[in-house]
């Protein structure tokens, strides 16, 4: 029983953060690939680009190496798993079709989780904060933009009112803030993942949204 509680006391939290992250953005995008009408392959294809494209940004910017994705190869792995039984079981996939009307939190959650893990491993790099933040906006769109790109639609970043990118960079900044003051790890990202999540809801169903571009005059706040 000591062992098994040392074990646990050992993970850690920032791969229990990164892999959260993984998973919450497989499932996004394999809602997205059944609402696309695709094959196996293109959903699997499009679970790993969603979950790793804003991460090997990331690594790429900060001169990581291996990337995070081939380091964890077993990502590759749980992604497959996950893919599998969402594509060739009935039954899955009828809850599925449940879980597109939750489809909102499970995107603004792999936005929280990825955003906040970039920004960690960039402050734990020793990156100015302004960069930190950055690289947390990053890794948290960059493969839902990429995702988006593939399906042939407009990115939702560069929507009005959706404020991904706002909620993004907000959470990043508490995440900084809080981690300043000598704010407890676990405190500082469950803090930062609330205000992200928070956010990109209310912009999602409440209508909060930075002020409008003069050239979008429909006087309708949600985007289309």
């Amino acid at each position: 029983m000591g062992n098994l509680t040392g074990t646990f006391t050992h993970i850690n939290p920032s791969l229990l953060l990164e892999g959260s992250a993984v998973v919450v953005a497989a499932l996004s995008a394999m809602i997205t690939a059944a609402k696309k009408q695709m094959d196996f392959v293109g959903v699997y294809a499009l679970a790993l680009v969603t979950s790793f494209g804003g991460g090997t940004i990331r690594d790429l910017l900060l001169d990581r190496r291996p990337f995070f994705w081939v380091e964890r190869s077993e990502y590759l792995v749980i992604v497959l798993a996950l893919c599998v039984p969402f594509v060739y079981s009935r039954a899955l996939y009828r809850w599925s079709t449940t879980l597109l009307a939750r489809a909102d939190i499970i995107d603004a959650l792999g936005l929280g989780f990825f955003t906040v893990s970039g920004t960690a491993l960039a402050a734990k790099a020793g990156m100015p904060a302004i960069i930190c933040a950055l690289l947390g906006v990053v890794t948290g769109t960059g493969g839902g933009v990429i995702r988006d790109l593939i399906v042939n639609e407009i990115p939702a970043l560069f929507k009005h009112g959706r404020l991904q990118a706002t909620a993004a960079f907000a959470g990043a900044a508490v995440y900084l803030a809080l981690r300043a003051f000598d704010v407890a790890d676990g405190v500082c990202v469950a803090v930062s993942v609330v205000v992200i999540v928070a956010l990109r809801l209310t912009a999602l169903w409440g209508g909060a949204a930075l002020p409008r571009p003069h050239w979008l005059n429909t006087g309708n706040w949600r985007a289309p």
